[in-house]
């Protein structure tokens, strides 16, 4: 899962407001952060294959430390103690702060358990594998991502206030943007010459971007 990821944030935003949107944004996307940093060392490995899936060319075949569920747990309490606990995140974990970090980060493996492909362990790599495969239906992914990112920015807009023009319109903008994005994404060729390193690059770039202007925009709202 690609934007839909981003519904979660925006939800739990709606949740508990004295979160920021732009740390939850990371934490949506934490394992993801992870994954593509490992991927180029050779720590956790996925090739390029010409339509593996209808949406995309990720054939994702190790990644336990990232995407494994008992992983993804231990990522989740981690980054639940590390905003409970530590300075200077324990100064930001005011009310259910910590609470919604932790589930942020948890959420992302059961977004991904809806879309991907039987490659999601649940221990080590060597366990049973799980996944739903949307990704094998293109326009059922399409429309479940769309539908999941707009519904967690009607929550989010619904729980918080508008100042001034930038707040009452800015976020809208930028979920707009997030989509035409998407649809662009999912449906270039194949490059031949794309690489892991590059692919991962890329990526952290993307989620680099889409965090920074949540952080600038959820400014404008309280």
């Amino acid at each position: 899962m690609f934007i839909g990821h981003y519904a979660a944030g925006f939800a739990l935003k709606s949740v508990e407001k004295k979160a920021s949107l732009g740390m939850l944004f990371i934490a949506v996307q934490f394992v993801d952060y992870l994954f593509f940093i490992l991927a180029p060392m050779g720590i956790e490995k996925f090739r390029l294959v010409e339509n593996y899936t209808a949406i995309n060319h990720f054939d994702l075949y190790y990644y336990p430390y990232t995407h494994g569920l008992l992983a993804s747990v231990i990522w989740a309490v981690l980054i639940y103690g590390l905003w409970r606990y530590v300075p200077p995140f324990k100064a930001m974990a005011k009310g259910r702060v910590a609470l919604v970090m932790g589930l942020a980060v948890l959420s992302h493996w059961f977004a991904d358990l809806i879309v991907h492909t039987p490659d999601l362990p649940l221990l080590g790599d060597d366990s049973l594998k799980v996944g739903f495969g949307l990704w094998n239906d293109f326009m059922a992914t399409v429309v479940v991502e769309i539908a999941l990112l707009v519904g967690g920015l009607i929550l989010y807009l619904r729980s918080t206030t508008a100042t001034g023009a930038m707040g009452k319109y800015g976020m809208i903008i930028f979920v707009a943007i997030m989509i035409c994005l998407y649809l662009v994404v999912v449906n270039m060729p194949f490059d031949p010459n794309a690489t892991v390193t590059v692919a991962s690059v890329s990526s952290l770039a993307v989620f680099t971007l889409f965090t920074a202007i949540a952080f600038w925009l959820d400014r404008y709202r309280v």
